[in-house]
């Protein structure tokens, strides 16, 4: 019986460590291609990032390109904001606040108007939860965030 729950218990360690990997490597391919490798270790994916392996990193990167695509569309959202050498969580910070002034808003709704990852977006709601910045009201899917 013991041996069915050490399987049960190492597929549950695996299933949980490809899941931290998939959202490394979905952060490291929608990243601004002006972020700088300390401030990608630095984020709340940075544990799971430092999982990942040089080729896994790599192809990541290769969708982030300083020109065309995603890449420019963050350029230009960088040029219309306020110079400033502001980290990417600060960034995401302020886009999470500004959204939900107009109104409680789900973690879809609310990862669809900042684009970001709903996993990094979940690290960010709870952090500012816990610090008193916002609030949830509702259950599962139904939870909206609000300010406080």
């Amino acid at each position: 019986m013991t041996e069915i729950a050490q399987l049960f218990e190492s597929a549950l360690r695996q299933n949980r460590a490809n899941l931290l990997r998939k959202a490394a490597l979905n952060t490291v391919s929608r990243m601004p291609a002006t972020m700088t490798l300390r401030e990608l270790l630095q984020s709340e994916a940075g544990a799971a990032i430092r999982e990942l392996t040089l080729r896994e990193l790599s192809e990541a990167l290769d969708g982030v390109a300083p020109a065309g695509g995603r890449a420019a569309e963050n350029d230009l959202a960088d040029e219309t904001a306020p110079a400033s050498d502001e980290s990417r969580e600060v960034r995401a910070y302020r886009q999470i606040l500004e959204a939900i002034e107009e109104g409680p808003l789900t973690i879809g709704q609310l990862a669809k108007q900042v684009d970001i990852d709903v996993e990094e977006l979940r690290g960010y709601l709870n952090w500012m939860k816990k610090m008193g910045k916002i609030g949830s009201s509702g259950r599962a899917r139904a939870t909206r965030y609000f300010v406080t």
